[in-house]
């Protein structure tokens, strides 16, 4: 069987949850060949993994669909009329698929951003993600969503029939290889144990200000000397993110260390007393389970799928009170709690697999024949 997979929406190095998606997915395919299967791999540029063409997997490079406009074009019209003409079927993990195949396609949505916070994304990206996923998501199409929370949301706002849908877990071993024998806690002036940090941080969804104004509380309360420093990880890209960053830097103790490479990333989990991911909303929530996989204890929110993926390996918070965010900073602070979180994100991170899910994506896209 052949498979055709849409990664023209990846810009490698950039789209940090999306990206981490799709390599973890699709390159168990790409290294060794699923019986029986073959594939061609659409995209802007090569990712980062990429070690030439295989006799089952090869790349077709289309430059100009860095653009958005003829990323559309190359989604909507030339996939489905030109370019999979041979194929069983579509895998496209970037949320949208093609209007204009009305079967064969498996179609990857990760949240419901597009509807509950169309800020967050860009008002235009929301209007085609609300316009073409349910039209793509049409007749014999297949949803993937990962995790029950997104499923529940896009059942009652895209009015899809419950059979469509497949739950497949995301995961976090990516990180767990890797290791640079802690040169950023050097780098950034760091002690182990004796920082915060948050991920992905610069956005709004993610609740910066709420976190922050939670961090001078926790400060005040225990003492500028005994405070735990908070490291703030991400890029910093759009004007929201510099009034973000520009606004942490004014608050002593927090260190703002930009996008890190997975190896420095992952030690920054090993030597951390917490990840805070209070976040507003989330369709999954990768470092909740990164964190649990390196023995970081995990401060997280109450809402959307966070419960879901944390199961009873994290301290929970209301992300609306900075109040309770600062008690939780203080209470993580606790060798004996630090240690029980510890131990119970252990257990929960075991339940879940990136080899898993990629058997799993496989096992839909199969389902589909010329």
């Amino acid at each position: 069987m052949r498979y055709a997979i849409n990664a023209l929406f990846v810009r490698w190095g950039i789209n940090a949850g999306t990206e981490t998606y799709v390599t973890n997915i699709v390159r168990p395919w790409y290294e060794n060949q699923p019986s029986g299967c073959e594939f061609i791999f659409y995209c802007n540029q090569l990712p980062p993994w990429w070690a030439g063409d295989r006799p089952w997997f090869r790349a077709v490079i289309l430059q100009r669909a860095k653009r958005v406009g003829w990323r559309v074009f190359y989604e909507q019209l030339w996939l489905p009329l030109v370019g999979l003409s041979s194929f069983d079927a579509l895998f496209a993990p970037g949320y949208v698929g093609s209007a204009l195949l009305t079967k064969r396609q498996v179609i990857t949505v990760h949240d419901a951003f597009a509807w509950l916070y169309p800020g967050e994304i860009g008002h235009l990206r929301s209007l085609y993600w609300r316009v073409f996923i349910p039209l793509s998501l049409r007749s014999r199409n297949s949803l993937i969503t990962v995790s029950a929370s997104t499923a529940t949301d896009l059942k009652r706002l895209c009015q899809i029939d419950h059979h469509q849908i497949h739950v497949i877990h995301e995961a976090g071993s990516h990180l767990s290889v890797m290791n640079e024998g802690g040169a950023i806690l050097e780098r950034l002036g760091l002690e182990a144990g004796k920082y915060f940090h948050c991920v992905g941080f610069f956005k709004k969804i993610k609740n910066p200000y709420t976190i922050l104004k939670a961090y001078s509380a926790y400060r005040a309360t225990v003492g500028n000397n005994s405070a735990n420093k908070l490291v703030l990880v991400g890029h910093v890209g759009s004007n929201v993110g510099q009034e973000i960053a520009e606004y942490a830097s004014k608050i002593p103790g927090v260190i703002l260390a930009g996008r890190l490479p997975d190896a420095s990333l992952s030690d920054l989990y090993r030597n951390s007393a917490a990840l805070v991911f209070a976040s507003l909303y989330e369709g999954f929530g990768i470092p909740i389970l990164e964190a649990q996989e390196l023995g970081c204890p995990v401060v997280t929110s109450q809402s959307s799928s966070m419960p879901e993926v944390a199961g009873d390996g994290a301290l929970f918070v209301d992300q609306n009170s900075a109040s309770e965010i600062a008690i939780a900073l203080s209470k993580v602070s606790e060798k004996a709690e630090a240690e029980a979180l510890v131990g119970r994100g252990k257990l929960n991170y075991e339940k879940y697999s990136w080899q898993k899910a990629s058997n799993m994506t496989l096992d839909v896209l199969r389902r589909f024949k010329r």
